[in-house]
């Protein structure tokens, strides 16, 4: 169970899913994530359920003259974390079926 009186497959979980899907519908083949660092220990927690999703560390992001191009995509540092998007929907169909008992 998941402790706080929700479950791990939130409203955040599934509105990804849907822009998976609607990424998927429109030729995106990659899907991209930033692990965001505003603290030691929530950075480290949301890398370790990017992977649970699915998803690969590609690199820090950080505040070096030649992480500026990132930091204006995502703004701010983090870990870059990506996937194959049919991987990514594959793994997240199998999840959501098995707690919908589908």
């Amino acid at each position: 169970g998941f402790s706080g009186g929700g479950t791990f497959l939130g409203p955040g979980l599934l509105i990804a899913f849907v822009c998976f899907l609607h990424g998927k519908e429109n030729g995106c083949e990659m899907v991209e994530f930033l692990a965001i660092d505003d603290a030691e220990f929530q950075h480290k927690r949301l890398i370790r359920y990017y992977k649970t999703a699915g998803f690969e560390e590609v690199r820090y992001v950080g505040e070096e003259l030649k992480d500026i191009p990132d930091r204006l995509v995502w703004g701010g540092c983090g870990t870059l974390m990506t996937n194959e998007l049919d991987g990514v929907l594959q793994k997240w169909t199998r999840i959501i079926r098995g707690a919908s008992g589908v």
